[in-house]
């Protein structure tokens, strides 16, 4: 079936007129291990990720390997704070941190950020904190609570980044569609418009779907009954950052 598709997929680009770089194809194969399969006459051997886009795609469904270079990106981001905004201001460089560093963090707060674990967010923040020491001017190693340095610089945690992203994303998706039940009494779950807790066991507990669901049963009613998205985000970002 591997060849059949592959012998497929090589016919079809020639019939499109377009050429099929073997070099670059990649093979990988979720919850098992698949075959070598020739490509036009190459070997093909299976890997357990690999990279598309920006991002890398593992066979586990994991993201550690996209973690770890998130980490080292920022790592380089704070030595480029240090190098290039030496002659700046804290404000001027908390700009830039905002620009290389929040920047690339928001980009997969909603795809990458919820899927990570606890330890990966933790390895996410301590590099983020030597970024924020480059802000400031502080030495690369110290007791210095970074905590305090980042709420007074009005800069929010992984942590706050991704539960900000999840609540707005649960507010678009719930909000304007709630499934209505007429009967039965109001209970309190109804009073809140609280819905059925999703199965947390095993993948399930990771989807991001799941995420959303408790994500908008934590969201205050306030903000849940709102109809403007505007004022509901003004709400969710006052409610996650707590500045």
């Amino acid at each position: 079936m591997q060849l059949q598709a592959s012998d497929e997929l090589a016919r079809w680009f020639d019939l499109a007129g377009l050429t099929l770089n073997v070099k670059k194809s990649e093979l990988i194969g979720f919850g098992f291990t698949p075959s070598n399969i020739l490509l036009n006459g190459q070997l093909i051997a299976p890997k357990t990720s690999i990279k598309f886009l920006g991002t890398w795609i593992q066979s586990d469904l994991k993201f550690t390997q996209q973690a770890v270079e998130l980490c080292n990106r920022i790592r380089s981001t704070a030595a480029r704070i240090r190098t290039e905004g030496r002659h700046f201001d804290t404000s001027d460089k908390r700009l830039l941190y905002f620009g290389w560093v929040q920047g690339l963090l928001s980009s997969h707060s909603s795809t990458t950020l919820p899927c990570l674990s606890d330890n990966e967010l933790h390895n996410l923040q301590i590099s983020c904190n030597s970024a924020i020491r480059a802000v400031v001017g502080l030495p690369r190693y110290g007791k210095t609570s970074i905590t305090s340095v980042r709420k007074n610089l009005c800069i929010p945690s992984v942590i706050n980044l991704r539960d900000r992203r999840l609540y707005e994303s649960a507010w678009l998706l719930y909000a304007n569609n709630l499934p209505v039940t007429a009967s039965g009494p109001l209970t309190r779950a109804k009073k809140n418009l609280i819905l059925p807790h999703p199965i947390q066991k095993g993948f399930n507990g990771r989807m991001v779907s799941t995420m959303l669901t408790l994500a908008w049963n934590k969201l205050p009613l306030l903000i849940k009954q709102d109809t403007c998205s505007n004022s509901a985000f003004s709400k969710i970002k006052k409610f996650v950052y707590n500045f």
